[in-house]
């Protein structure tokens, strides 16, 4: 390590030199690093990023294939003192070059470019480092950036300070049924991604719990890497794709499954519990606040994120969210929080007045008629032939769109709506389409814009319907 009294160094001191760190589990036979080898290539990768000019206070971004090489970056430049903005491996040439105007980093540090492949996971990688002339300094002391997903409108920049990140290291920690040393997590999505990040690899690192990636985005590879854990940590779509598994495959370690991300379907759920014996849980956070609330043992059934964890403090404005949080995390731009402290979430919940556990309805801007997107969402679920769905409202006419099997019809949606919804909370216009569009964190896109800038619907006008 370049510097032993940076804020991380105790992190990865923790656990056993001799013990496992991490392991990539696929169709091929695994490879796996020990505690070590992740500190003794750190260190060496931080000299060699201190070589090509990258110092205390520096910005850098960071891109490229799924890799242990991309961890070991990650710490290698928290260890010098720079700035991490990651940079989510899946994103398109114009997207990203959009994200690293609006960051300017000094550097970009790019891992994998001979093999363009952000999809497959390798143990290691090469690492080309670009200066950026007259790229500006960090206007804050934020060590980590990354962006929202963009779900409802262009990505948004938020940033973590190493005492933030600590602290909700701290609070994870003091979950009961969080992973614990000498267990073995399946982490399923880009570390990138922010619970991947810290609810996976650094809670990971501070019990001494060894943490599974798969080979691939793949079915085949997400079934490999989950079989021979105790704890699954993904998203929506792979617990959709373990439940989808060859004949036979089990689970036998498995004690606890957390989703994170997107709201769960209640389809999937089921589907997962039926087959392993295990609720899957929920983790609720945002890009900018970290983990906020939790419920791991998936007891308080669908729909439900959770009760906040210890220390994180929130409340219910006008049936929003909003999470108190001491400063702004947003460092390019002047952008206050809502009200003394307090950062709106945008999603609307419920709080249980008998166990204060918090139910989300939605996002903010209802249907002109009040009624909740996500109500309206389950209905359009419910039909035979309809596989996933999304409702946008908070504007006339409010839209569906939906995919589907062949057989799903568009005149059969707006009767099946007006059936179990009414005729004002129904949506006036319904898109059928081959597969919902989702942002480069596969999350479902509930921005009108982007989603007419893709092609997946018209541009507002007349109300209608499109195959």
């Amino acid at each position: 390590m370049s510097d032993d009294g940076w804020w991380g160094a105790e992190l990865l001191a923790c656990a056993d030199p001799r013990a496992v760190w991490a392991e990539v589990d696929g169709p091929d036979p695994s490879a796996a690093v020990s505690f070590e080898t992740l500190r003794v290539r750190t260190a060496r990768l931080a000299r060699t990023l201190t070589f090509h000019g990258i110092r205390p206070g520096a910005s850098v971004a960071l891109h490229g294939s799924p890799s242990f090489t991309h961890l070991w970056a990650v710490f290698a430049l928290w260890s010098i003192g720079a700035q991490v903005i990651l940079l989510e491996p899946a994103l398109g040439r114009a997207e990203r070059e959009a994200l690293l105007e609006l960051s300017d980093p000094q550097y970009v540090v790019t891992l994998g470019e001979l093999r363009r492949d952000e999809k497959t996971f390798v143990p290691e990688c090469e690492v080309l480092v670009r200066p950026r002339p007259n790229a500006r300094a960090p206007r804050t002391d934020h060590c980590l950036v990354q962006f929202s997903s963009g779900t409802t409108g262009r990505p948004k920049a938020a940033g973590r300070t190493a005492d933030s990140l600590l602290t909700e290291v701290r609070r994870l920690g003091r979950l009961p049924l969080m992973p614990r040393a000498g267990e073995r997590v399946a982490v399923l999505e880009p570390v990138a991604h922010s619970f991947a990040l810290i609810g996976g690899v650094l809670h990971a690192l501070a019990v001494g719990a060894a943490v599974v990636f798969p080979a691939a985005a793949d079915r085949t590879s997400v079934v490999s890497a989950a079989r021979r854990c105790e704890v699954l940590l993904g998203r929506p779509n792979h617990f959709a794709q373990l439940t989808g598994a060859p004949a036979g495959f089990r689970l036998p370690r498995l004690r606890l499954a957390v989703s994170g991300g997107d709201a769960l379907p209640g389809e999937t759920a089921g589907a997962f519990a039926r087959r392993y014996g295990v609720l899957v849980g929920q983790a609720y956070g945002t890009t900018e606040t970290g983990i906020v609330a939790t419920d791991l043992a998936g007891t308080h059934g669908p729909g439900s994120i959770g009760v906040p964890v210890p220390g994180v403090r929130t409340r219910v404005s006008g049936g929003i969210l909003q999470v108190e949080i001491p400063r702004s995390p947003y460092p390019y731009e002047a952008s206050p929080l809502h009200d003394e402290g307090w950062l709106s979430t945008h999603d609307l919940v419920a709080r249980d007045p008998a166990t204060g556990a918090l139910r989300l309805r939605g996002r903010a801007g209802r249907t002109t008629s009040g009624a909740d997107l996500l109500d309206i969402e389950a209905v359009l679920r419910a039909h035979r032939h309809v596989t996933d769905a999304v409702v946008l409202g908070g504007a006339d006419p409010v839209e569906a769109h939906v995919a589907g099997t062949e057989d799903l019809r568009p005149a059969e949606l707006s009767d099946w709506c007006r059936r179990f919804l009414g005729e004002h909370s129904s949506p006036r216009r319904f898109h059928v389409v081959p597969e919902l569009a989702r942002s480069a964190s596969g999350k479902v896109l509930r921005d009108r814009a982007r989603l007419h800038a893709r092609g997946w619907a018209p541009p507002p006008g007349p109300a209608g319907r499109r195959r």
